[in-house]
């Protein structure tokens, strides 16, 4: 590469065009902070101890509501009335509604207010992703 064409007559120094190398210098430090953002913060390692007894996994109840808006617990059906019993029996915090598209609305909200009565905290209602 013959540099000494851009030279003026009795110029011994050269400048050379930095604007290309300042943008790439900037383009990966926005790269590096923004990648730097997503990456987990894991700083602390800890060691957990072992137990004698394994941890409980908790299943949350899952009332089955079908077409028609009938009640179902482990596949037993159910009255409104005997699933508050069923709750507050069993102390659950979590409930898990999978109810039928097709059915009447009001089904859905009637079995939510039953688990709010027996002290249920969390509601969910079960869907299906979509493709």
């Amino acid at each position: 590469m013959n540099l000494r064409k851009y030279l003026t007559k009795g110029d011994s120094s050269f400048a050379i065009d930095m604007t290309a190398l300042v943008d790439i210098a900037f383009i990966i430090i926005l790269f590096l902070g923004i990648v730097a953002t997503l990456a987990p913060v894991s700083s602390i390692n800890v060691e957990l101890p072992k137990a004698s007894v394994a941890a409980k996994k908790i299943e949350p109840v899952k009332i089955v509501v079908d077409k028609e808006g009938n009640y179902y617990i482990n596949r037993k059906k159910m009255t409104p009335n005997e699933i508050l019993k069923y709750l507050k029996r069993r102390k659950e915090k979590t409930v898990v509604v999978l109810a039928d598209r097709r059915v009447i609305y009001e089904k859905v909200v009637k079995i939510m207010d039953v688990a709010k009565k027996a002290g249920v905290e969390e509601i969910n209602i079960a869907t299906r992703a979509s493709r």
